[in-house]
């Protein structure tokens, strides 16, 4: 309104006054209508239902970065180090030497029969 000067300063105050008039009673309508909503869902005000919200959206953030963490370490995204062939053969000997460890000694030896 501020920037309306001579004739269309009256004429258009009239329409401008009722818009801001008009959507003044839109807002007044859905924050009472926001209030109802929000006692429905168990909070006492709306100010509860924002701290819950934005407790629930902090939280929500920190998962998320979490597991974008875990994902970049242990998800598809971390590729193994390929295996050379003599890391191949040392690991298979190794294993081997385990296992042989772990059986008793048995002697060849049946005797006479």
């Amino acid at each position: 309104m501020a920037d309306l000067k001579g004739l269309a300063r009256f004429t258009k105050k009239k329409e401008l006054e009722s818009k801001i008039a008009t959507k003044t009673e839109e807002i007044q309508t859905l924050k009472a209508g926001l209030s109802g909503i929000v006692r429905q869902h168990g909070f006492a005000t709306v100010q509860d239902f924002y701290t819950a919200f934005y407790t629930a959206q902090r939280v929500t953030d920190a998962y998320q970065k979490e597991c974008a963490k875990w994902k970049e370490t242990y998800g598809e995204k971390a590729t193994p180090k390929a295996e050379t062939m003599n890391e191949k053969i040392q690991r298979y000997k190794e294993k081997a030497d385990r296992q042989n460890a772990n059986q008793p000694y048995r002697s060849k030896d049946k005797g006479a029969r």
